[in-house]
């Protein structure tokens, strides 16, 4: 027995002493409690780098590919505001665009898509290319020609001038190159015997898709001799001529009645500039983070031929929802990375990780939605080409969502249109500050407060703060700018509120069912406020009394 004591005494000794010598190893074995606010706003460790590449778009046109899910979903999801107003955004910042996002054959009139009405051709084939080899949120479909039906031309209408927008707070902007000549541009896909294209243009005053007015030229477009075989190739049209109307109107249809030509989508561009910032909506309902690779992995030829300066991945909240732990969100982040740069053949291709907000669920999901900014913050601390935008924080700290209100929510995922502008302008101006971009949009102040400003309101339950813009929307009784909940005289009730009387035993200037709660709860008992007749205990006078305060 006295050997095995010793040997164990000796094997205790060893063990401390290893971890003494192996500190890291002790600390990685704690739990990472780290939360959204232990972390900055953003981290980026070369932010010159990033300054540079979006400072280009004064000179060239700098493409941002989204990834999302339904918060970004742009022509018809509920992220075609958030989209919109990014866009917009950019252009207060950086100029007018002289590039469009890719519109592709679908109906989107009401609202229109961002710059652009368009008309889905009817005269389709099914495509050949299969689903993995195809971005989210595209959907290619091969044109046909021969039905002699109105409908056989897919239509966009390029509403360059902002005459209607996806939010009409939108309409009139300066957010387009206001100088032509003007050329549309198709990303087609060559296959074995592709017919090529034929395209009209049917300049017109309105802003919804016009067939009945006058063609103003027509012609075709084939690929170059030298394009391979199932390559992407951008064929671009002559300049287009308004013909004295007010938009152009680009119309598109297949050569052939039986093989049809497959087309991704038409962008416009301006010939007298290049620049500004273009973000072009990769993005899905319902999609996770391993979405990209599981189901898009095939779609790097379709990625490299859009051509983007910098990828945007904005997911998160459906994860959350499954609540994976930090170390398989690291490696799902890390994989989709590595992907993108091999894609586009640039190992240091720079990304921004953009956190998602908090939006309904379980606590699981709201736990792993507070967390996720902590791991895009250690990849970007430790990537140079990463920057990690915390826009948990950013619109907790500015407009108190998730903290204070949940208001910006339609439902329990998506968020109400005023929000999606709200989180635009977090983003931009978040990135502008840090950046330390100039925004002449707003100069002299820090961009929230161009865009929103604090006061509280008497609520329910008690004095919150609440910024203005939600204050007038949801006609919320405001105090004013600058107005807080503090209590200074130390009378237990907010400065800011007047009392409801004796009733109010919350101290909130209502009298409601909280206050009925707390009397309930202290029936029998001596001693409480909730003792309004002063018989020296809570019960039935007192709930007559309560009552009788109540407000008809």
């Amino acid at each position: 027995m006295p050997p095995r004591r010793g040997f164990l005494r000796a094997a205790v000794l060893v063990v401390v002493a290893f971890a003494a010598l192996a500190p890291g190893r002790a600390a990685h074995a704690r739990t990472d409690e780290r939360t959204y606010r232990d972390v900055p706003r953003v981290t980026v460790t070369d932010a010159p780098y990033f300054r540079a590449l979006f400072a280009a778009a004064s000179k060239g046109v700098v493409r941002v590919a989204l990834f999302g899910d339904s918060q970004e979903t742009a022509p018809a999801g509920f992220g075609r505001q958030y989209v919109a107003h990014l866009n917009a955004r950019f252009a207060k910042v950086f100029g007018p665009a002289t590039e469009s996002v890719v519109y592709p054959n679908i109906d989107q009139v009401e609202p229109p898509q961002w710059l652009a009405a368009t008309q889905a051709s009817r005269a389709i084939a099914p495509t050949t290319l299969p689903p993995g080899a195809i971005l989210p949120n595209f959907t290619v479909h091969a044109l046909l020609a021969g039905t002699g039906q109105p409908l056989e031309w897919q239509r966009t209408l390029f509403l360059h001038d902002a005459a209607r927008t996806t939010d009409p707070l939108l309409d009139d902007g300066a957010w387009f190159e206001p100088q032509g000549p003007y050329i549309a541009e198709v990303l087609a896909l060559r296959r074995k015997g592709s017919p090529g294209l034929s395209w009209r243009n049917r300049p017109t005053d309105l802003d919804v898709p016009d067939w009945s007015s006058p063609v103003s030229g027509s012609g075709s477009l084939a690929f170059g001799k030298k394009t391979p075989e199932g390559a992407f190739e951008w064929l671009a049209s002559p300049p287009l001529s308004f013909g004295g109307r007010r938009h152009l109107q680009f119309e598109l249809r297949g050569n052939s009645p039986t093989t049809g030509q497959e087309v991704v989508g038409v962008r416009f561009r301006s010939l007298a500039a290049s620049r500004g910032v273009a973000v072009q909506s990769i993005a899905r309902g319902g999609m996770r983070l391993g979405d990209i690779l599981g189901q898009h992995s095939n779609a790097g030829a379709m990625l490299r031929a859009l051509a983007p300066r910098v990828a945007v991945l904005h997911l998160g909240a459906n994860d959350a929802g499954d609540a994976p732990t930090r170390e398989a969100w690291r490696a799902q982040l890390t994989d989709t990375i590595a992907w993108i740069r091999a894609e586009t053949g640039d190992p240091a291709f720079p990304i921004v990780l953009a956190a998602e907000l908090r939006a309904g669920g379980s606590a699981a999901a709201f736990t792993a939605i507070d967390w996720m900014p902590v791991v895009a913050h250690d990849l970007a601390a430790a990537d140079p080409r990463i920057l990690a935008l915390n826009l948990r924080r950013v619109t907790e700290e500015e407009y108190g969502w998730g903290r204070w209100s949940m208001r910006y929510l339609i439902d329990t995922a998506h968020f109400m249109p005023y929000a999606q502008r709200l989180e635009a302008e977090a983003f931009v101006g978040e990135l502008s500050r840090v950046l330390a971009i100039p925004d002449a949009g707003c100069a002299g102040a820090s961009w929230a407060d161009c865009v929103r400003a604090w006061g509280s309101a008497c609520l329910q339950g008690g004095c919150a703060p609440i910024i203005d813009v939600e204050a007038t929307l949801f006609k919320v009784d405001w105090n004013g700018v600058g107005s807080n909940c503090d209590d200074l005289d130390g009378n237990g009730i907010p400065d800011e509120c007047p009392t409801a009387g004796p009733g109010d035993f919350n101290r909130d200037g209502f009298i409601d069912g909280a206050d009925l709660a707390i009397l309930l709860a202290d029936w029998n008992l001596a001693g409480s406020p909730a003792d309004l007749s002063g018989d020296g205990t809570v019960g039935a006078a007192d709930l007559a009394i309560l009552l009788g305060l109540w407000p008809s």
